[in-house]
C-alpha cells in the first residue's frame, strides 16, 4: 500500500488531512501519510502490546514527521456491532506475543486509550485489514462510524482464502455490508508485489492477488 500511496496520495486529499489508520500494526502506512503532508495521524489497533509498540514507533518517527501530530488510540471494530462483540472471541494475533497482557490489561487499554466515540476522519487508511467472520461486518461498521462526510477510506487487501470461504467472497461481504450502511464502494485490482519481494519474507502470494477498496461518504 505504501508504494501506491506515494503515487496516489493526491487522489484522497492527504495534504492537511486528519487521517485514521485502522489495524495499524507497526504504523508504516500512517507514518508515510505523515511525511506526505497529513495534519494529524491517529494510529489504532486493539491489542495492548501493539499499542505499546506503536507508542515507541511514534517516538522514533517524531522528528521525521515534523508538522504532523502523531497519536495512538485503541479501536476495536467489534465494538461497533453488539452481536459479534458479545459472541466472538477476538484472536490475539500470531503467537500471542503482541497481546500485551491478560484480560484486565485489555479492559484497561480499551477504557483508558479509547478513541473518542464522536471522532471522525476525512481520510481512513488500512492495509491487510479484512479477515474472516465476523470482521468484514465489524470493519464496515467501524469505517461507517468513523468516516467523515465527505470522506474517503482506502483499503489495500490481499484476496485471502479462508477455510470454507474464498477470498473473493470475503471481499464481497465487506462491500455489501459497507453499501448497506450507505457508503459508496469501488473495488479495483491492485498491483501485486514482484516475485523477488515474496522470497525469504513473511509475505504470501494469494491466488486472487490484491485489491484496493475505496469507500466514500459524500
Amino acid at each position: 500500500m505504501c508504494r501506491e500511496l506515494l503515487a496516489r496520495h493526491g487522489e484522497i486529499g492527504l495534504n492537511g488531512a486528519d487521517v485514521l489508520e485502522v489495524g495499524a500494526g507497526c504504523g508504516v502506512v500512517g507514518f508515510l501519510a505523515a511525511r506526505l503532508g497529513a495534519r494529524r495521524v491517529t494510529f489504532t489497533d486493539y491489542l495492548p502490546g501493539l499499542l505499546s509498540n506503536l507508542d515507541k514507533s511514534v517516538e522514533l518517527n517524531a522528528q521525521a514527521s515534523v508538522g504532523c501530530e502523531l497519536r495512538v488510540r485503541h479501536l476495536e471494530w467489534l465494538a461497533s456491532v453488539p452481536g459479534p462483540s458479545e459472541a466472538s472471541a477476538r484472536p490475539v494475533g500470531g503467537d500471542g506475543s503482541c497481546s500485551g497482557g491478560d484480560a484486565k490489561s485489555f479492559e484497561a487499554t480499551a477504557r483508558d486509550r479509547a478513541l473518542a466515540s464522536d471522532e471522525t476522519f476525512a481520510v481512513i487508511l488500512g492495509s491487510d485489514v479484512c479477515y474472516e467472520d465476523p470482521l468484514p461486518k465489524a470493519l464496515a461498521h467501524a469505517l461507517s462510524a468513523r468516516l467523515a462526510r465527505p470522506g474517503v477510506a482506502w483499503l489495500t487487501l490481499p484476496v485471502r482464502d479462508w477455510p470454507g470461504e474464498s477470498g473473493e467472497a470475503v471481499i464481497e461481504r465487506l462491500v455489501k455490508f459497507a453499501t448497506d450502511l450507505g457508503m459508496a464502494v469501488t473495488v479495483e485490482k491492485a498491483p501485486d508485489l514482484e516475485e523477488e519481494e515474496y522470497e525469504g519474507g513473511t509475505f504470501v502470494r494469494h491466488r486472487g492477488g490484491m485489491v484496493h477498496v475505496w469507500l466514500r461518504h459524500e
